[in-house]
């Protein structure tokens, strides 16, 4: 089941300013991915996974690249990745760095979507990117943008070049697979068993630069504060949200159900939502309208199909309420969407455009 994941607006800000190096303006690319102009404009602002999906995939097919993943790569700074990226660059070595990340991680990705693993085998190292089983539909270009960010963000902090053994995708290779090979200046295997890049132990002990203990803990402290800040403040909408999703193909999405499965009383879950701002329906709504678009990307489930699962009893009423969030009909959003994934599946690009991209 869809765990309602976000990302971090460092990290979408920074696709944005790699189309905008393009010539492609930012209203432009939001709009085509389906987003209000508005979405990005709080400072802690959050997406969600599958719209940050509909992002990448507005971008090749604005930019026609297959390859914007990796130009996406090329100017990442710690601001991409919120604090965590300042609590990185002041750690001792690179190992520790890496060790880091999953106590932080949710600032840039959240749980539920996607995971890093840290594998040792001998003297090499797998520092790898793994889609959980159930959650969004695997994007490559978002695969390519996030192991291309950790390989630049990696050399950057390290002051020096980074030598990798191999680069591995599980995706099929695009038309220009060499220009992969030059970006990581080492063999890139696609169809492989996962999303990674392979060195040397030794790197892990490569120090960095900019390590400060002082600043370190301290930028470790103003990470802490921000997961407590922009996490604590919608925890009980995220727990309220998960409640929900069972609840809704049942259509038992009602606060004395959602109570009842959080183990507190329907006014105790009132006077919660009360405290953080919120009402029960605004995010029952808010939960249907993004789990709507992550059904309607499966092609194996009809409009009456996602109408049931958002716990309507009528398709109807599922296309009126999702009229109002879009301002089209769920059909005409599919075909949009399925047209738009035909033209930014860098796979299924002409020969002579890929060719062109360098």
């Amino acid at each position: 089941m869809e765990s309602m994941s976000t990302v971090g607006a460092g990290f979408v800000a920074g696709l944005l300013e790699a189309m905008s190096r393009a010539g492609i303006s930012r209203p432009v690319l939001l709009g085509r991915a389906g987003l209000a102009p508005s979405v990005l404009d709080e400072p802690d602002a959050r997406l969600a996974v599958a719209d940050v999906i509909a992002l990448f995939d507005a971008a090749v097919a604005l930019s026609r690249r297959g390859d914007i993943g990796l130009e996406f790569a090329r100017h990442v700074r710690p601001g991409t990745f919120h604090v965590l990226g300042y609590a990185l660059m002041t750690c001792k070595t690179l190992g520790e760095a890496i060790a880091l990340v999953p106590h932080y991680r949710r600032l840039v990705f959240d749980i539920g979507y996607s995971e890093m693993r840290v594998t040792r085998d001998g003297q090499d190292v797998w520092l790898g990117w793994h889609v959980l089983q159930g959650a969004h539909a695997y994007s490559a270009t978002l695969a390519e943008a996030l192991i291309a960010s950790w390989y630049v963000f990696g050399r950057w902090i390290a002051g020096v070049d980074l030598p990798l053994k191999e680069v591995m995708f599980t995706h099929r290779a695009p038309a220009q697979a060499a220009a992969y090979e030059q970006f990581f200046e080492c063999p890139v295997r696609f169809q492989a068993t996962q999303n990674a890049l392979v060195f040397s132990r030794e790197l892990l002990d490569m120090p960095l630069v900019q390590a400060d203990e002082t600043l370190h803990l301290a930028m470790r402290e103003q990470a802490r504060a921000a997961m407590e800040k922009v996490f604590n403040e919608r925890d009980i909408a995220t727990r309220l949200r998960r409640a929900l999703m069972p609840l809704m193909p049942k259509c038992e999405a009602t606060l004395h159900h959602c109570a009842r499965s959080l183990a507190v009383s329907s006014r105790t879950l009132q006077r919660h939502l009360s405290e953080a701002g919120l009402g029960f329906h605004e995010v029952l709504d808010a939960a249907r309208k993004d789990l709507a678009k992550v059904y309607l990307r499966d092609p194996g489930l009809s409009v009456l199909d996602v109408a049931l699962l958002l716990g309507y009893a009528e398709q109807s009423s599922f296309t009126r309420a999702f009229k109002a969030w879009f301002d089209c009909s769920p059909l005409q959003w599919r075909q949009a969407r399925q047209a738009l994934r035909t033209q930014t599946d860098p796979r299924q690009l002409p020969r002579r455009q890929a060719t062109a991209r360098r």
